[in-house]
């Protein structure tokens, strides 16, 4: 479909995603922002960033993902299911939202997170969103 289409499907539970964002940010020391984007690499929400990077945080976060998923079929070792970076002023994990069509998390961290704290506390945010997001098994 057209590509306001993702940001139309979030609007009706936009403040819920915003509060699961946001209690994810408050909850894990270090994490200085999170994204929701589509697969296509539209951002559909974020918490903690400014507007401008959100836009190519989401493309970004959509392109390693896609060359995650391509690795791990080369590889033969299953669906992808989180992706970390570490860089030396920071980490950044990423994961699937598992609904339809599926979306990403994208979370920012400086160099004192913990990425245990950060995987486990994303996690759950990521079971929240897929409750919360609308799925259409038709897209």
């Amino acid at each position: 479909m057209s590509d306001a289409s993702p940001m139309a499907a979030i609007a009706p539970v936009r403040a819920q995603v915003d509060a699961h964002l946001t209690t994810l940010v408050h909850d894990v020391d270090g994490l200085m922002g999170v994204v929701v984007a589509s697969l296509d690499g539209f951002a559909l929400a974020q918490v903690g960033r400014e507007e401008e990077t959100v836009s190519r945080l989401a493309a970004m976060t959509s392109s390693m993902l896609a060359l995650a998923e391509a690795l791990g079929r080369e590889l033969a070792i299953g669906s992808l299911g989180a992706l970390i970076l570490e860089a030396s002023h920071g980490k950044v994990l990423m994961l699937t939202i598992p609904v339809q069509p599926p979306q990403l998390l994208m979370a920012a961290c400086d160099q004192t997170s913990a990425m245990g704290q950060v995987l486990w506390h994303a996690k759950q945010c990521v079971r929240r969103l897929a409750a919360t997001l609308p799925s259409d098994a038709a897209q």
